[in-house]
């Protein structure tokens, strides 16, 4: 048991980590994209943002694939698929 334990921690600690990072990149990228007159720096930045969305439904379809595999402890999983379900992310790169 503490083998799958320390195994989950660790991967699910990396997936949350990077979900904190997008969305930190995230709103600096939206708050530019509201600032700037540069059209080519919009585009570029609103092609970053959908990549960082790409990422995150990567990481849920991730998720829900331990989920089936049941590799990984369930509190840890339901916290990232909580961090995964707050993201505004969505929100930005519509």
């Amino acid at each position: 048991m503490q083998n799958k334990l320390t195994t989950s921690d660790s991967l699910i600690g990396s997936l949350c980590r990077e979900i904190e990072y997008i969305e930190s990149r995230s709103d600096i990228i939206h708050n530019s994209i509201i600032n700037t007159k540069n059209t080519a720096l919009t585009k570029r930045l609103k092609n970053e943002l959908y990549s960082l969305k790409d990422r995150i439904e990567s990481i849920k379809r991730l998720s829900r694939l331990l989920t089936y595999e049941g590799k990984v402890d369930s509190i840890s999983i339901e916290f990232l698929n909580e961090l995964i379900s707050r993201s505004l992310i969505h929100n930005f790169a519509n």
